[in-house]
């Protein structure tokens, strides 16, 4: 076995490393890309689940604000209403 032959053995040998750690980056990327379309798809279940949770909170919020809010305002017109017909003298204000 002189020093050819351990040269092309050596070569192989660089040649299938170069390969490998060539081809493993690739090999992560490739996964790296599927679990982020994976991640993707479940995002846009769970965001489209809490959206329409956030609606329907928001939808009683406003009716319960609008159910108070109701006499409040009818309060505030029916006084300024009175104010407008009941003259108050100068000297009271």
């Amino acid at each position: 076995m002189d020093l050819a032959y351990w040269r092309d053995i050596a070569l192989v040998v660089l040649a299938i490393e170069g390969l490998i750690f060539g081809l493993l980056p690739l090999i992560l990327f490739v996964f790296a890309i599927r679990g982020v379309r994976w991640l993707d798809r479940q995002v846009r279940t769970y965001s489209a689940q809490a959206r329409d949770g956030w609606r329907g909170v928001h939808k009683r919020v406003d009716k319960t604000a609008r159910t108070i809010r109701s006499p409040l305002e009818r309060v505030e017109h029916l006084s300024a209403l009175l104010k407008s017909l009941i003259p108050i003298p100068e000297d009271e204000r």
